[in-house]
């Protein structure tokens, strides 16, 4: 079941439902965290039909309501505690009662707090609900903890790393335990912090299991399992361009708390800005959106064609069938069908002006930027032969005026990976040729802090063990040909192969399947994948063809992703839930259906916020340098 219909049947059922019966209407408060889950998850019309007659907000001032009793779903902070207490403090109380749901687990001080106040005699209910997240999509949650990537990557006491800890385990426990998962726990090795974010979970999910005995109980639940990283296990999937619809959009258009705004022609002619919320409540971005946007652009035409024809949508007094240049005018003529042509006109936008961002730039554009990407990232061409002079096809773009400083700073990026790092004078040299300023050249050395070598002569302390990426052969686009590791060790330990010296088990084994079998899909040969291995080979492309914006591809078939791997696929098999602290991608979002769609396993995948590469590389600005700029 998808992470969002989870919450709203807890919400909606098992805290509203058993508390709200015909007549005895209740007013719900809520704080920040608790309303972003909640509008996520459920409808307000589902949320009054359970008996709610208003909403309110525990920080903000609220009119006393003492003939109706109150449902608080809040974080049990000190800030809550103090205001649910402060309802009850006088002789009036704001409320009849009050029944009280906190989003995770009670520390023992606030709850003496509230036990000891005068709302103590009024709380008719008080329960821990166990879903401190935000469910992102079906398969993807977050935190919404951005300052983690500082808090994880900076220097700092051991108590301020232990706090930080126990906030990511509280609230990582709440989605294993709302998923009725009690996982085997693991970590990447040769991490600081790592192994205390996994103890800390650990702790967590043991009183979770001490309370609810048949947690994670039923059949496989036992291979289940929970793998967290740091943002440093792959730092080129945050860097380079991806060309997937998702992904593309969030990188190259103006898209805030994904929200994106554009300009569509009015009845009259005029232009009209509509801002519109890219979530899973459009069918068609949920189809679309892990596609290449090659795919998209043929696929949305497309379909607007067959919408056109299947409705009959012809221009006023013409045979003609109606045209995309005249869609966004001809919305209001056909009320009944205002909905589906209001989503045709949306991606119609983004798709163009993605294509026009891709394009333009001439010498210096995305696309032109994007292939030399691809052959720093996979150590190949598109032929699938190694790259032996990746400066050839750099030099151009450095010493373009047209490149801007960030598209400049990542090409760098994945120049300095691709050589294992470099002197600090080549470095130098680079940064000359490239014109990069002091703030984006922290960028580059600050991927120090995430564990990769940047300058030969500082020593930086690199973790031992890699996972070998998996060969991915097929047809893919020359510049898609990158799949970013969250896939590989999703799909090595659904397979039972993810190799123990790259992410140990805090307690116990790895899951193995048994006789054989093998429960991710696949067959297994019994051999774990990983390990201490020195230079990790590049992808090769046995098959390809180069895509033209505009142009068809004939024989091309939908590249990896499309509708299938975008929609959660309900399994019986385990799940298979993978944590990143510091950030994850939309790419790896995407990655974590497609595993999903190539095993028997639920992919989960979450993370203490999303990062675009822009927001990547502003993190890495953040943080103070090991070395001199």
């Amino acid at each position: 079941m998808a992470l969002k219909d989870v919450i709203a049947r807890r919400v909606l059922d098992e805290m509203l439902g058993k508390l709200c019966k015909e007549g005895q209407w209740k007013v719900l408060i809520l704080d920040t965290l608790s309303t972003r889950i909640i509008s996520a998850c459920c409808k307000m019309s589902d949320v009054m039909a359970k008996g709610i007659t208003l909403v309110e907000s525990l920080s903000k001032s609220r009119q006393p309501l003492p003939h109706l009793e109150a449902i608080y779903v809040v974080v049990p902070s000190e800030e809550n505690i103090e205001a649910i207490k402060k309802d009850y403090s006088g002789t009036s109380p704001m409320y009849k009662a009050a029944h009280i749901f906190f989003l995770e687990k009670v520390p023992t001080t606030l709850f003496s707090k509230l036990g000891a106040s005068k709302a103590a005699k009024k709380i008719a209910t008080i329960k821990e609900a166990n879903m401190a997240f935000l469910p992102y999509e079906s398969n993807v949650f977050t935190l919404d903890y951005p300052s983690a990537f500082g808090d994880f990557y900076s220097p700092g006491s051991s108590a301020s790393k232990k706090e930080m800890a126990e906030r990511i385990a509280d609230q990582v426990a709440t989605v294993c335990a709302m998923l009725g998962e009690y996982p085997i726990v693991r970590y990447r090795n040769d991490v600081d912090h790592l192994v205390e974010i996994a103890e800390a979970v650990q702790s967590k999910l043991d009183a979770f299991k001490a309370d609810k005995r048949d947690l994670g109980t039923g059949h496989d639940k036992a291979m289940s399992q929970l793998i967290i990283l740091d943002r440093g296990f792959d730092v080129v999937s945050p860097i380079l361009h991806e060309l997937t619809y998702q992904a593309m959009a969030y990188d190259l258009l103006k898209v805030e708390n994904d929200v994106y705004t554009y300009k569509a022609a009015t009845v009259g002619g005029a232009q009209k800005s509509r801002d519109v919320i890219l979530d899973e409540n459009d069918d068609l971005w949920v189809q679309l959106r892990h596609e290449h946007i090659a795919d998209v652009s043929r696929e949305v035409a497309e379909k607007f064609k067959e919408f056109g024809e299947k409705k009959h949508l012809k221009k006023h007094g013409d045979k003609e069938l109606l045209s995309i240049k005249d869609l966004s005018r001809y919305i209001k003529n056909v009320p009944q069908y205002q909905k589906e042509l209001s989503v045709y006109s949306l991606h119609l936008n983004m798709v163009d002006t993605l294509l026009s961002r891709y394009r333009q730039g001439g010498d210096s554009s995305v696309s032109k930027v994007a292939k030399v990407e691809q052959n720093l990232a996979t150590g190949t061409d598109a032929a699938g032969d190694p790259i032996t002079d990746p400066m050839a096809d750099m030099m151009p773009l450095l010493f373009s005026k047209d490149l801007s400083y960030q598209r400049k700073a990542r090409l760098l990026v994945l120049y300095i990976l691709f050589k294992k790092g470099v002197s600090r004078d080549d470095f130098s040299k680079l940064m000359q040729h490239s014109e990069l300023p002091l703030n984006e050249r922290k960028v580059i050395l600050n991927l120090m802090h995430l564990g990769h070598k940047i300058l030969a002569e500082e020593k930086v302390s690199v973790p031992k063990h890699r996972i070998k990426p998996k060969e991915r052969p097929g047809e893919k686009y020359e510049v898609s040909r990158w799949s970013p590791l969250l896939q590989d060790i999703a799909e090595y330990a659904a397979e039972g192969k993810l190799d123990e010296s790259y992410a140990p088990c805090f307690r116990g084994k790895a899951p193995r399947p048994t006789s054989g079998a093998n429960f991710g899909g696949g067959s297994v040969s019994g051999t774990s994948v990983g390990g201490a291995s020195g230079a990790v080979p590049g992808t090769s492309v046995r098959q390809r063809w180069n895509w033209i914006p505009g142009q068809k591809q004939e024989g091309a078939s939908p590249s990896k992703g499309g509708a299938t791997a975008s929609a959660p696929v309900k399994r019986g098999g385990p799940t298979i839930i993978i944590f990143v602290v510091g950030g994850m991608t939309y790419s790896e979002m995407r990655a974590a259906y497609e595993a999903s769609a190539a095993t028997n396993c639920e992919v989960i995948i979450g993370s203490t916020h999303i990062v675009t590469p822009t927001r990547f590389m502003d993190q890495l600005k953040s943080l103070q340098p090991l070395v001199a700029t």
